[in-house]
């Protein structure tokens, strides 16, 4: 096998500051914009169908469905999202989880050609089913990925980075997919996978995966490479390999989840924060904000309203790297939950008064987007980076790829739901108890937060291990 190399040294860093005591973090930080890129694939596979359907309707797309195909094909994706994570957690554990990402990149490429040359709703099944695959696989693997690689100081940035660029994706696809004809969306965004695979490539494996499979040199060398210009990586190599041995004594398994109280209490908090921020809102916000804002607000329309608020999303998520690094987390997430959670009662309440006392008066239109605005902004600092990128530092060595799987699966049907009953509940009983909902979770978060989650701001992995198993209840003990 081939010596060890990493060309990002000779192709990259050049052109970046070369004091050895910012090169280590300036490595990290490159290896982790490079695992996260894959959720701008994502991001673009979420936003397609918006300006797509709208073709579909002026004819401008060799495809036309019918409400029940459109249906089908929303529906493919999450079913794709919930059966690929499974599978992916015992191939990067084989493999690794660099190697599982590139390897399985064949996935969204597979999506876009079949979109681009499909003639018939079939085809547009199987690669909305291929892009819901793509959504679990990194789903599952990236977090944990960068969680391995990161040092506790910066971690929580880190992990914030597939907030921004999945915001990204989906900024993109919302400005540029009406502009360019249904073909040449299709070539951009399979352009887009083949750049990340060609810069993904070039980053190490984790240190983690080498240590686990009997190759210490590779993990010295990945490590040096993480932590270039820091004098004791042979003391955290030592670290690791003690507390994957002290992990690993069990094999991971279901059971060892649940009957392991480090485990459970772990597996309890990813899930949760995971959900709950499904269970929020976000998504199923920008998803409906084109039929769901009042037709004129600002003298905009609701697609230039939804222009502007995934502008407001890429922005303040790019903004919570810089917060994470800063602030502490649980602070973090208790303001971001308390805003967010207002925020919706407020439109739950403006909803409320609209349809039962049937006011239509066109001044008071600008509520719903002022709210939707703020919203965007404060989900962006708080519950948006945190709900998805926690996972990557909370489970132990021989559950971690498992637990990371199932919690995905979790966070798939919960938007499976979400988006499966938003139009049936806003039929049935009203447009304002979706928002109602999504408000309660919001400050259930919060008493989650003060009540069952450790401080986890700067501490190592082994660390948070042993914080979850010494301290199975939260006592307000830990610095918020």
């Amino acid at each position: 096998e081939r010596s060890f190399q990493f060309p990002p040294k000779k192709m990259v860093f050049h052109i970046l500051p070369h004091r050895s005591s910012q090169q280590g973090i300036i490595n990290q930080y490159f290896a982790s914009v490079a695992a996260s890129l894959a959720f701008t694939i994502v991001g673009s596979s979420v936003a397609w169908p918006s300006p797509t359907l709208i073709k579909m309707k002026k004819g401008e797309t060799p495809i036309t469905l019918d409400i029940t195909e459109i249906s089908w094909m929303v529906s493919l994706m999450f079913l794709g999202h919930m059966i690929s994570p499974i599978p992916t957690s015992r191939l990067m554990d084989k493999i690794g989880k660099k190697h599982t990402c590139l390897f399985l990149s064949i996935f969204p490429i597979a999506s876009w050609i079949l979109i681009y040359y499909g003639e018939s709703p079939a085809y547009l099944y199987v690669a909305r089913f291929f892009a819901g695959m793509w959504s679990g696989i990194i789903s599952t693997v990236v977090p944990l990925y960068i969680g391995e690689i990161a040092e506790p100081n910066i971690r929580g940035s880190l992990t914030s980075l597939n907030n921004v660029l999945i915001n990204l994706g989906l900024l993109f696809t919302f400005v540029v997919g009406p502009y360019v004809t249904y073909h040449m969306i299709a070539i951009i965004c399979g352009i887009n996978v083949v750049l990340y695979v060609f810069i993904f490539i070039w980053v190490p494996e984790s240190p983690y995966f080498y240590i686990l499979t009997g190759k210490r040199q590779k993990a010295l060398q990945s490590l040096q490479w993480l932590r270039m210009g820091n004098e004791n990586i042979e003391d955290e190599l030592l670290t690791i390999e003690k507390s994957l041995k002290s992990q690993t004594v069990e094999k991971g398994s279901i059971k060892e989840i649940f009957m392991h109280t480090g485990n459970r209490k772990a597996f309890t908090i990813a899930a949760g924060y995971s959900v709950l921020k499904k269970l929020a809102g976000a998504r199923i916000l920008h998803a409906y904000a084109s039929t769901t804002l009042p037709g004129q607000t600002f003298g905009l329309t609701p697609d230039e309203c939804l222009i502007i608020l995934g502008i407001l999303n890429f922005v303040f998520s790019l903004s919570a790297v810089y917060f994470t690094a800063k602030f502490n987390r649980r602070t973090l997430l208790n303001i971001s939950c308390f805003g967010c959670g207002t925020v919706l009662y407020t439109v739950s309440i403006w909803f409320y008064i609209s349809s039962h006392f049937q006011t239509n008066d066109e001044r008071y239109n600008f509520i719903v987007f002022i709210s939707f605005a703020i919203f965007s902004i404060i989900f962006s600092i708080g519950i948006g980076p945190v709900g998805t990128s926690i996972k990557g530092e909370m489970f132990s060595a021989n559950v971690k790829a498992l637990s990371s799987s199932l919690t995905t699966v979790l966070v798939a049907i919960a938007t499976f739901l979400i988006n499966k009953f938003y139009l049936i509940i806003a039929n049935s009983i009203g447009m304002y108890f979706n928002y109602f909902i999504y408000g309660s979770c919001c400050f259930f978060s919060i008493w989650f937060t003060l009540f069952y989650v450790p401080d986890l701001q700067g501490k190592t992995l082994q660390e948070i291990q042993d914080i979850l198993n010494k301290n199975p209840l939260h006592k307000n003990s830990y610095n918020v």
